[in-house]
């Protein structure tokens, strides 16, 4: 594995992986672009310069292979072309980006626990979510070394809580279900991937990064720092409760709620469904079904 090798965070929207990823962002060797790998590479539907730009970029690929880094559908796979284009523009994407994370590193420092500034070796950290985790393999021929870290959460937890923010449950069940057999396929054909639990992080938060950083080859740093979630306690008004860690240098965020379940009771129908498409995931890790409603 090369010092510089790519690290890819496989993820999930409402997943939970902002603790982990804040934690990677934070490595004095980190570098990233500016969101997950399709909100870099993919035009937003918005009418912006920018936008239009990232179509101009995108439009070759699109009408050789499709929209293949579309989040809500599972991708084919990349000609030589594609993965051309994939590396050029997330190096250039994360060259662009090189003044927010210096920015965002000499604000921890400020704090007392961050780095300051990139050590110059540019492990570029990329999150990539939902589908699109399905061109892992694709990652893995494109960067020789790159290292992967699954994030996996609760099923139960996870689908309710997308159900619970207005999202169809037969769509949300093909994504969760695509999101694990995936990772689990991933794993057994040998990925340099470690799947990591969402609820690991919550309980053992130290632990559960240094095995993340050791699988990465990032070097452990000597003293731990947390920070609160800036952008919730922005939203909310308050502060969430911080946790005491002692191992330095990296910040992380915990959550008021971090582990919670937005309902711990779910209706026999759902949780059947979430039983019969999760059992992979669910089989893997031990998850429990929850108290279901009558």
């Amino acid at each position: 594995m090369s010092d510089t090798a790519p690290i890819f965070l496989l993820g999930l929207q409402r997943g939970g992986s902002d603790q982990l990823h804040d934690a990677l962002r934070a490595h004095r060797d980190t570098v990233w672009p500016e969101g997950a790998i399709h909100e870099v590479l993919r035009p937003a539907p918005v009418p912006r310069a920018e936008a239009l730009k990232a179509l101009a970029s995108y439009f070759p690929t699109l009408l050789r292979s499709g929209d293949i880094l579309n989040p809500r559908c599972a991708p084919g796979p990349l000609r030589p072309r594609d993965r051309a284009w994939i590396a050029r523009e997330l190096a250039r994407a994360t060259d662009r980006n090189l003044p927010e994370v210096r920015r965002y590193k000499r604000a921890l420092a400020a704090r007392g626990i961050g780095p300051g500034l990139p050590s110059g070796r540019g492990r570029m950290l990329v999150e990539v979510l939902n589908y699109n985790i399905g061109l892992a393999t694709e990652f893995d021929r494109l960067y020789p070394g790159a290292r992967f870290v699954g994030l996996v959460r609760d099923p139960y937890d996870t689908c309710e809580t997308m159900m619970a923010r207005g999202g169809d449950p037969a769509e949300i069940m093909a994504l969760y279900r695509y999101f694990g057999e995936t990772l689990l396929r991933l794993e057994r054909r040998g990925l340099p991937l470690k799947l990591v639990r969402h609820e690991d992080i919550v309980s053992d938060l130290t632990r559960t990064v240094d095995e993340v950083f050791d699988h990465c080859g990032l070097e452990t740093p000597a003293t731990w720092g947390l920070l609160p979630n800036e952008r919730r306690r922005r939203e909310t008004g308050r502060r969430p409760a911080e946790e005491a860690l002692v191992r330095g240098g990296i910040a992380a965020v915990v959550r008021e709620d971090a582990g919670k379940s937005a309902s711990a009771r779910l209706a026999p129908e759902l949780a059947g469904m979430i039983q019969k498409n999760c059992a992979a995931i669910i089989e893997r890790f031990g998850y429990l079904a929850p108290t279901v409603v009558g």
